[in-house]
This record gives structure tokens, sequence and C-alpha cells, in this order.
């Protein structure tokens, strides 16, 4: 019998090509979180995965696919307003049509990124975390449900 192995995390070489994609630098922690669990959700957030060649179906619905479809289209709803969201990379959902976003305007040093929640409905965002490792506490421990 020949199966194939499931594969749980990703790869350098793909948190790379993601990188290249979506022209900024992943979070060190972000991207050490994906080597290990990419296409896994926290809690009741789904974390978007890289694209992994070796697993395409579990992680098409990859980082770059939606900054490059889903985070575009929301971001037509504000066209009319001075709200500027250059500086956001959404990384997570909850299915509510917010999204958890990295904020490169407030690097938290070292290369790690705040983490802020943005609302469809307002444009705005609110600090969530310091970092991903923070957010991901956060939500293990349940200290994120009253801001969702």
């Amino acid at each position: 019998m020949n199966q194939k192995s499931r594969v749980i995390g990703t790869t350098i070489e793909a948190i790379r090509a993601a990188e290249t994609d979506l022209g900024r630098a992943l979070p060190p922690s972000f991207a050490d979180w994906l080597l290990a669990n990419n296409s896994k959700c926290v809690e009741d957030v789904t974390i978007f995965p890289v694209f992994d060649a070796r697993e395409p179906r579990k992680t098409w619905d990859s980082i770059v696919r939606h900054f490059n479809e889903e985070w575009q289209e929301w971001q037509k709803n504000f066209s009319g307003t001075s709200l500027d969201f250059s500086q956001l990379l959404p990384f997570g959902e909850f299915g509510t049509g917010d999204y958890y976003c990295f904020d490169y305007a407030n690097p938290a040093g070292d290369g790690e990124i705040g983490v802020v929640l943005w609302s469809h409905e307002t444009g705005e965002t609110s600090l969530v975390a310091d970092n991903f490792l923070e957010f991901v506490e956060r939500l293990e421990n349940g200290e994120i449900d009253d801001l969702a």
C-alpha cells in the first residue's frame, strides 16, 4: 500500500515565494509558525497558509490569494475615503468579514510586526497583540474572544 504522507508545515522556499509575491517579509514568528503549522487554524481563527506545492489542495487558499483577491475587494468599499490600508497585510479571519492583519506601519522590533483587527464595516483597526506569538497565545487563552 502506497500512502502519501501528510504534510503539516511548509518550507522556507514556500515562505520566500509568498514574501516575493506580497512584496514584504513576513514577521519571523509567523514564518516560524508556518514552518510547523501551515494551513492550521488557531481556535476559531483561520490562519492563511502559504501556498505549498506539496499540498496544493490544502494551501490554495493562501495568504497571497487572500491579499490579491478578497482583501482588494473589501478595500473597494472604502475607495471614496481617505483611509489607507497599504501598511496592512491580512493573515487571518474568523468568518465575519473582519481580518486580523499585520500592521507594517508600526513594527514591534526584531522584524516582528504588531497585529491589528481590521473592521470591514468601518475600516478601522484596533491593536490586538504586539506580535504573532502573543496573538496566538491570547487566542488560545480566550483573551481575544471579546474583541471579535
